[in-house]
């Protein structure tokens, strides 16, 4: 319940700032072009005026800003708010809305249909006791069976006990499979804190701008699109062996660790000693690179966004332009024809 309303607040948050002409102004300001500063000197009037180079990073990094927080953000936020079923016990009845064009005996013959087409939707296994299951593996599979089973709730409201177990049953899998985990880089959402915690120190008044606004939009954003759902991770971890590349923590760490790297030196011939001077400019050069890819990468945390989503919503995401009855009029009678 405390996740919905924080979504919530980053989704009003988003409403009020959603002005792309504020935001790209906001990020011109905070990604300063070091080419942009000019020196005014008399020039011959034949000479033709120099060619401005693109500058590609500036349009990456604006472009994902603009992305990430104004396009796909939205849509993350109402997929996770959105993502859950109705509870056809303890839901709120205001969104029931019995079809009442049908007779019972057909809103039940509908429901046993859309459950069947449920299950043909759905992957099979084998359990340990031999028996065959049905699971959610893939984005789309989920995506049909939360619109049918909220149809069936919501539009249809069943009577016949087996149904209804059967769509309990479907329930418990669903609840199960599309259960989400934050899989991203903890590295990530460090450094772009740290942007906003070290402009604040530079200047207080920073933390009051557009910048901050769309910045803390963009980590809520990575953070929620580096939330990874169940049958999604499973098929991960057979992949590659983990949850994730960590590369950025992979460079970060070791970065670190090379601070404590040892330096020893012999004098003459005598035995080895500490090398302090030595080890002190090496950490000191480690902690610019540091500080320089930390900088890099917090800015970046759009477009990790941007990524992430890709990985993890692209398949999954909830339309919110498709209506229940929308998706029953269009996507469910399609599939019914066609099969």
């Amino acid at each position: 319940m405390k996740i919905r309303k924080l979504l919530s607040v980053f989704l009003l948050t988003f409403t009020i700032w959603g002005n792309v002409t504020i935001a790209y102004a906001a990020i011109e300001i905070s990604i300063q072009d070091a080419d942009s500063a000019s020196v005014t000197v008399d020039q011959p009037a034949t000479q033709e005026k120099a060619e401005k180079k693109t500058d590609w990073m500036e349009i990456i990094l604006g472009g994902s800003y603009l992305i990430g927080v104004f396009v796909l953000f939205p849509l993350v936020v109402y997929t996770n708010l959105k993502e859950g079923l109705f509870d056809r016990i303890k839901g709120n009845t205001a969104n029931i809305k019995t079809r009442i064009d049908l007779s019972i005996e057909e809103r039940n013959k509908i429901s046993a249909e859309i459950l069947e087409k449920i299950e043909a939707q759905l992957s099979s296994y084998k359990a340990d006791d031999g028996a065959e299951m049905v699971t959610i593996t893939k984005g789309k599979q989920a995506r049909f069976m939360k619109r049918g089973l909220d149809y069936i709730n919501t539009r249809l409201c069943p009577t016949e006990q087996e149904i209804l177990n059967r769509a309990d049953e479907f329930t418990e899998v669903y609840k199960d499979r599309t259960k989400r985990e934050f899989t991203g880089s903890k590295w990530i959402l460090g450094c772009a804190i740290g942007i906003l915690v070290f402009m604040g120190i530079v200047d207080i008044h920073i933390l009051l701008s557009s910048f901050t606004v769309i910045q803390i939009i963009g980590i809520t954003f990575y953070y929620l699109s580096s939330r990874t759902p169940r049958y999604l991770l499973e098929k991960r971890m057979k992949w590659i062996g983990g949850k994730g590349t960590g590369v950025v923590a992979a460079i970060l760490s070791a970065l670190f660790a090379g601070m404590a790297a040892k330096h020893y030196v012999s004098i003459n011939g005598g035995a080895w000693q500490r090398d302090h001077g030595s080890e002190l400019t090496s950490s000191g050069i480690t902690l610019i690179i540091l500080f320089v890819v930390a900088m890099f990468v917090g800015f970046m945390v759009a477009l990790f966004g941007i990524l992430n989503f890709i990985l993890n919503y692209s398949t999954s995401f909830l339309n919110p332009l498709k209506t229940l009855d929308k998706w029953y009029e269009e996507d469910y009678s399609r599939m019914k024809l066609a099969a």
